[in-house]
C-alpha cells in the first residue's frame, strides 16, 4: 500500500447538519467518544455541501453504504457507489471517485453484528494536497491521568482522556502553496489531517494550531519551510 503526500482537509462537515437515527430521533455525534448505532444516520443540511471524504476512527464497522439527495425537496434518496474504501487497523478511509454535491446524506454502517460503533466519524473535503513538499510528522501526546492506592493498599489507575500531538515540518513548498496553507491555518479551526493516507490512519484525525504559524525561506532555492505544533481536537 502506497503511503501518501499528507494532505488537509476541512473541519468536519457533518457538525452543520442536523442528525437523525434510523427511527428519526435526533442524532448527536460524541467526538472522541464511543457512539453506538444500528441502522443508518440521515445528516440533512441547509443547503448544498461539497464532500470527497469520510473519515471513521475507531469502529468496529466493515463496511458503509452512502445515499443522497441533490435536494431537500427530492422525495427518495439516491444509492452512491462511486468510492473506494480502505481499513487500516480500526479505522476506515472512504475517498470518492470524484466530489459529491448533496443537500443531505444517509450512512448505514455494517459490521459483524446489527449494532456497530465509532469514536469519529467526519465527512470531508480537501483543501490542501502536499504532494511537492518534503514532509515529516513526529507525534507526541497528552494523556490526563495517574493511580492512587486505597486504604487496604490497592492500586488503583485511572485514564481520563489522551490527545495526540505533534511537531509537522513541511519543507520545499512553493510561495503558492504556503500561502493557501497559511490562510487555511489562519482562524485556527480544526482542520483535518491525513498523514500517511490509507497506509496507516491511526495518528490522522482533527487537529489545531498550538503555536504561531511559523515559516522561513530557503535563499537559495526561493521555496518555503513551514513548522506546526499541533494538537488533537
Amino acid at each position: 500500500m502506497t503511503i501518501k503526500p499528507i494532505e488537509i482537509l476541512t473541519p468536519n462537515i457533518l457538525e452543520a447538519a442536523s442528525l437523525s437515527d434510523a427511527q428519526g430521533e435526533v442524532f448527536a455525534i460524541k467526538h472522541g467518544s464511543k457512539n453506538t448505532i444500528s441502522g443508518a444516520v440521515t445528516a440533512a443540511f441547509a443547503g448544498t455541501v461539497s464532500a470527497e471524504k469520510i473519515l471513521i476512527k475507531n469502529t468496529d464497522a466493515q463496511s458503509i453504504t452512502i445515499e443522497y439527495k441533490r435536494a431537500a425537496s427530492d422525495e427518495n434518496f439516491t444509492l452512491f457507489e462511486d468510492f473506494a474504501l480502505v481499513k487500516s487497523g480500526r479505522d476506515i478511509l472512504i475517498t470518492f471517485d470524484a466530489p459529491l454535491e448533496a443537500a443531505s446524506f444517509k450512512f448505514t454502517l455494517l459490521g459483524e453484528v446489527e449494532s456497530v460503533y465509532f469514536y469519529e466519524f467526519a465527512l470531508l473535503s480537501r483543501l490542501l494536497f502536499l504532494d511537492k513538499a518534503l514532509t515529516s510528522f513526529t507525534p507526541s501526546g497528552y494523556r490526563k491521568g495517574g493511580y492512587h492506592y486505597t486504604a487496604d493498599g490497592t492500586l488503583i489507575r485511572w485514564h481520563e482522556f489522551s490527545k495526540k500531538s505533534g511537531a509537522l515540518v513541511l519543507e520545499n513548498l512553493s510561495e503558492t502553496t504556503k500561502q493557501t496553507l497559511e490562510y487555511i491555518c489562519d482562524e485556527n479551526i480544526f482542520l483535518t489531517f491525513l498523514f500517511y493516507g490509507a497506509y496507516d490512519l491511526s495518528q490522522s484525525g482533527q487537529y489545531a494550531l498550538t503555536a504561531d504559524f511559523k515559516a522561513e525561506l530557503n535563499r537559495l532555492s526561493g521555496l518555503w519551510n513551514v513548522y506546526l505544533e499541533i494538537t488533537e481536537k
